[in-house]
């Protein structure tokens, strides 16, 4: 007589491993996973392209927005889009910009990273921002909820507008996390993770 499992306790296997399975899937959760490693790139990509900005300075006297044939003063103080010539990573219909390429402060494969697409979605877009003071940020909507509230949460800033005269504002007063997100940036949403973190100055 051979011995076997029956039906009846497979099925009753199959229905455990399906339960710890959920159960390990619902740890886990794989999109924020996902989304952090996004962020993750992201910031990087930030402080790699800030980094970018003072190397490119020391050397031209001048920001990429200074010197890609614009009309933006020294004492610019404002914000560009990453899809921006002025960005200083991606080139205009009239071949000035991606000076931070051709100076080889950054590396000509970073124009194929996400900010800096041609169909770039509004999500993905950076900003770089020049204060008075004469700090530079470069900001990012993050996408993990991790990165959207609780201890990064009071780090977010808000962003009116692009071109001169833009304000990053920290969050606070009318600059608040969003009851529901957007990926568009205005002064009352504080949808933005800059690098560096801390106080606008």
């Amino acid at each position: 007589m051979k011995k076997a499992f029956t039906l009846v306790e497979l099925l009753i296997v199959i229905a455990l491993i399906a339960i710890l399975s959920v159960a390990v899937l619902a740890t886990i959760n794989p999109i924020e996973q996902t989304n952090k490693a996004r962020d993750a790139s992201f910031k990087n990509d930030a402080a790699e392209v800030l980094n970018a900005y003072e190397r490119y300075y020391a050397s031209q006297n001048g920001y990429p927005w200074n010197l890609t044939g614009g009309t933006f003063p020294s004492t610019f103080v404002g914000a560009f889009d990453s899809t921006a010539p002025e960005f200083g990573v991606v080139m205009s219909a009239g071949g000035t910009g991606s000076v931070l390429i051709t100076t080889s402060e950054l590396k000509s494969a970073f124009q194929s990273k996400a900010p800096f697409g041609s169909t770039v979605l509004d999500s993905d877009h950076m900003y770089v921002y020049h204060s008075n003071a004469n700090n530079n940020y470069v900001c990012f909507t993050p996408k993990a909820n991790a990165n959207r509230t609780g201890s990064v949460g009071p780090t977010l800033k808000c962003l009116s507008g692009v071109g001169i005269d833009a304000v990053l504002t920290d969050q606070g007063g009318s600059c608040v996390i969003p009851t529901t997100w957007t990926n568009d940036i205005g002064s009352s949403l504080a949808n933005l993770l800059c690098v560096p973190e801390g106080g606008i100055q």
